[in-house]
């Protein structure tokens, strides 16, 4: 997991380069259609949302909606030609993603793979297939995500600049400006070491951000859950606010995730509640606003960069997060807890 947080600014730029062209030509297949799907589960599953999201900024109005590949395949929509679709998979192998493959096989519409190397060898006969990284050494899945919102996000661009007729993603961005931003965020290892070790005694971790940052703290909680069991929770801010935040103890940390944009203000709330209360709170941000700073536990900025791109950098830290808690209660942060063998047992009676 430690190797793969470090490889993340590079294995972007990678990325986004080797998939230009076949982004390109998928654009020009789906830049008509009327709906996307973005269709991924686990990990996949947040990084359809924030695919969602770059849609929503440089897609040129395509119409898109992120789905659970479980959801999609037992319950999602009729699909016809008009209809593109968009599956997200580290692997290429796990059940209901290969399952909704199938299904959208079996219509008229346009299909598409962003996976690993080891998913592009098991789907070779794709029409459209994105590669990202080679397999994974730890089943935490971090490099993994961050490549592929790097491969949506040159999908993205692909599209808005076939449906507008113009730029609608500076493409130095992908390629130059957040591998950059994401290198000077690996710079804050040694501070979140320091607070991981601080609180890992914590009764429950909770998470919020808005917009993207939300889908990064929904992110962020299932890392930390699998690297070192303990409780997370992640969400958006106005989910939190609205019940959630009820059952929230002193005996708790709470990590905002807050990078400027549309919806800053509002996470700025959630802090003044949380420190009402007495909760101990962390913000990770790209030092905006400072008026967070006072009275907050750790104060971790990332380099600045435009939503929904402060998703990834902002995420760096927090990878380091859930390591580092790891290290600090003795967890293997790369074994999805096999080396119990009462989760062995329980992994072993299921198919994921």
């Amino acid at each position: 997991m430690y190797r793969h947080i470090l490889d993340q600014p590079d294995a972007i730029a990678a990325a986004v380069a080797a998939n230009r062209t076949p982004a390109e030509r998928f654009a020009a297949a789906v830049a008509g259609k009327d709906r996307l799907w973005i269709v991924g589960i686990g990990t996949s599953y947040h990084a359809a949302l924030m695919g969602e999201y770059f849609m929503r900024a440089f897609g040129g109005g395509l119409t898109t909606i992120a789905s659970h590949s479980f959801d999609f395949s037992l319950y999602g929509p009729e699909l016809t030609d008009r209809d593109a679709v968009v599956v997200v998979s580290h692997t290429g192998r796990k059940s209901y993603s290969v399952e909704a493959l199938d299904r959208v096989k079996a219509t008229g519409a346009t299909l598409a793979l962003v996976t690993g190397e080891e998913g592009a060898e098991r789907h070779a006969g794709m029409e459209h297939v994105f590669t990202t990284v080679p397999p994974e050494g730890s089943a935490t899945y971090t490099i993994s995500y961050t490549s592929a919102l790097a491969v949506l996000a040159s999908i993205t661009g692909a599209i808005g600049q076939q449906r507008m007729g113009a730029p609608t993603l500076d493409p130095d961005l992908l390629a130059t400006e957040l591998p950059a931003a994401m290198r000077g965020a690996l710079e804050t290892e040694a501070l979140v070491r320091s607070l991981a070790e601080a609180h890992t005694g914590r009764r429950k971790i909770w998470l919020a951000g808005a917009g993207p940052a939300g889908v990064s703290a929904m992110e962020a909680a299932l890392k930390i859950k699998e690297a070192s069991y303990l409780d997370a929770e992640g969400m958006s801010t106005e989910q939190m606010l609205h019940g959630p935040f009820q059952s929230a103890d002193p005996q708790d940390l709470m990590i905002l995730v807050a990078p400027a944009g549309e919806g800053q203000a509002r996470t700025l709330d959630l802090a003044a509640e949380t420190k009402e209360v007495g909760l101990d709170l962390i913000v990770i941000s790209d030092g905006t606003p400072a008026a967070l700073r006072d009275g907050a536990a750790g104060w971790v900025v990332v380099p600045e960069i435009a939503e929904p791109f402060s998703a990834l950098t902002t995420l760096v830290p927090l990878h380091f997060l859930a390591y580092w808690f790891a290290l600090s209660r003795g967890t293997n942060p790369d074994s999805f807890r096999r080396d119990d063998e009462r989760f062995a047992r329980a992994l072993a009676l299921i198919t994921l």
